[in-house]
Order: structure tokens, then C-alpha cells, then sequence
């Protein structure tokens, strides 16, 4: 049974921590719906925090080259009713979802089509294609695929990656809709900005957009229009606020010792509870559940109207 926002174990308590730093971070709610999101960031902006959800895309060092290039994203439902050809992009949408594959990509499209799938990575997956290509491999292979969208000529790769690449275009020059779904895990942002030029340059041709399975969402929405961008925040500010990736994302706050109290709302990822771990005592974790967040907000603007804010 979950406890009322307006009665959480311990608010004073956390307030008091929270306003007693001399810098706080508020994160851990990239998975955290809409509300809760608005809330964190509210916090943030009540004693300056820097603001992170906790999403890997702003610890990447071409986060900002990814924010100029864009990206054409879509729901799973968008995927369901339009896309005859499914791509998963190195990801297993049942490791994120389990009920995923049987929820958007089983049923036939709206327009009664058949659907193709097509599985690209090192492991095949169940009742569906697959193209055995290395993880290492996904950066050349997006740009030699978009080399051949946009009928640009390269050299021809070696064998794995140029039947990769023959299959997939010829898959999607004969669909009407692509669909890439996409769970991306890589530290320097050079594999997502490929797949976003990428799905451009499909979709200058026909409707085609990624599905992506893992970051995203109502928090980097919430972040994106406040402060210009989805996390990596120094000062939660919404007369500006400056963007910083892989330097302002909480792992690397953390570890830097940039900030002496980490306020999460909801889980952290483990690589962030080990770094909360490694700093001890010369760090205070508040750590809050999300239906509590709006009671800790109020905590927080009480004590520093008293004074308790130096």
C-alpha cells in the first residue's frame, strides 16, 4: 500500500539534509511518469541543483552533436499500426519488456499488412530474421546503410557487414514504413547519432522513425522543456539553464566529488549506487520514493522560508 505524498517517513528529516549541502544533485527518475518528473525538477530548481533523470544519453560525449542532428522517434503504438519492417537494433525488447514483441510487433499493421522482422546483432532471437553482425560493428554499419540510402558510394566492407548491409537495404526500399526499435549502450554516443542520420535519411524517403526502449520518456521531456535539454543540467534554471553532457551527468558529479548530496527519486542505476557507495560519509544520499517527492518539495520550501537555507 503505498503511503500518501502528503505524510512521507522522514521529510523534515530529508529537507533538512538537502538544504544543510552545499551542492545537490537530483536524479534517478528517468523511468518516473509525468508528474513525479515535474515535481524532481521543481525540487531542483528549490535549492539549485544540478538535475540529471539518470539516463545514459547526456553521459556521452556527443550528446550535444546528437542534440543538433536530432533524431525522428515514435511510440510503440506508432510502430504497431504502421511499420511493415521492425528492426531491432542490437536490442531484445524482451529483456526491457517482456510483453513488447506480442503487444506491437504480432499484430498485423492497421492497413492489414504482414510484418517483417529483422533481428541485427550477435544473437539470434526467436521467429524472426536475423543478420549476425558484432556489437562493435553497429557504428559502420549504420553509416554504410546510409551510405546506401542516400546512394553515396564507399568502399565495400568485409563480408559480415556488406551482406548486413544489402539485406537491410533491400528490406527497407521495399517496405512502406521502417521501424528501428533501439535500447542503445554505448559511452561515447557515436552509435546513436549513426542511427539517427541514418533514420533521417529513411525517413526524407518514407515513413520510417527509431522506437527507442530505454531512456526517453516523461522525465527528458519535462528536463527538454524546462531547460533546453533531456538531463547533464549544472543549475536547474528555467531563465537558463547551461548543458553540460559528460560532465554534468550524475555518475560523473558523483565521483568528482562535485556534489556532496545526491537526492534520488525512485531507483538508481547501479553504476551510480556504487559511486554514492565509494564517496561514504563525505556524501549524503536522500533517497525518496516518487509518490513522496511533492512532500519533500513543501518540506523543503517551509525550512527555507524559516531560514533553514544558508
Amino acid at each position: 500500500m503505498m503511503r500518501p505524498s502528503r505524510e512521507p517517513a522522514g521529510a523534515r528529516e530529508q529537507a533538512a539534509a538537502v538544504l544543510a549541502a552545499r551542492r545537490v544533485l537530483v536524479t534517478g527518475f528517468a523511468e518516473a511518469p509525468l508528474e513525479t518528473a515535474a515535481l524532481a525538477c521543481d525540487l531542483a530548481e528549490a535549492v539549485g541543483a544540478a538535475v540529471d533523470p539518470g539516463g545514459m544519453d547526456c553521459a556521452q560525449v556527443t550528446g550535444p552533436t546528437i542534440a543538433r542532428v536530432g533524431s525522428v522517434t515514435a511510440d510503440a503504438e506508432e510502430l504497431r499500426d504502421r511499420a511493415d519492417l521492425v528492426v531491432l537494433w542490437f536490442c531484445d525488447p524482451h529483456a526491457i519488456d517482456p510483453s513488447f514483441m506480442d503487444r506491437h510487433v504480432a499484430p498485423p499493421t492497421r492497413a492489414g499488412r504482414p510484418r517483417s522482422v529483422i533481428a541485427v546483432g550477435p544473437r539470434r532471437g526467436p521467429a524472426h530474421d536475423h543478420l549476425a553482425v558484432a556489437r562493435a560493428d553497429a557504428f559502420d554499419l549504420a553509416r554504410l546503410l546510409h551510405a546506401a540510402v542516400v546512394g553515396v558510394t564507399v568502399p565495400t566492407a568485409a563480408a559480415p557487414l556488406d551482406a548486413a548491409v544489402a539485406a537491410l537495404h533491400a528490406a527497407s526500399a521495399a517496405a512502406d514504413c521502417v521501424a528501428f526499435v533501439t535500447c542503445h549502450d554505448d559511452p561515447t554516443g557515436l552509435e546513436p547519432w549513426s542511427l539517427a542520420g541514418l533514420v533521417q535519411a529513411l525517413a526524407h524517403r518514407k515513413p520510417a522513425f527509431e522506437v527507442p526502449l530505454a531512456g526517453g520518456g516523461d522525465a527528458a521531456a519535462v528536463c527538454t522543456w524546462r531547460y533546453g535539454a533531456a538531463g547533464a543540467i549544472a543549475r536547474a534554471d528555467r531563465a537558463g539553464a547551461a548543458f553540460l553532457p559528460a560532465e554534468c551527468d550524475p555518475l560523473r558529479l558523483i565521483a568528482r566529488g562535485e556534489v556532496d548530496c545526491v537526492v534520488a527519486v525512485g531507483p538508481l542505476p547501479e553504476a551510480i549506487d556504487a559511486a554514492i557507495g565509494a564517496r561514504g560519509d563525505r556524501l549524503t544520499a536522500v533517497r525518496t520514493e516518487p509518490q513522496d517527492v511533492a512532500a519533500l518539495l513543501a518540506a523543503v520550501r517551509t525550512q527555507a522560508a524559516a531560514g533553514g537555507r544558508q
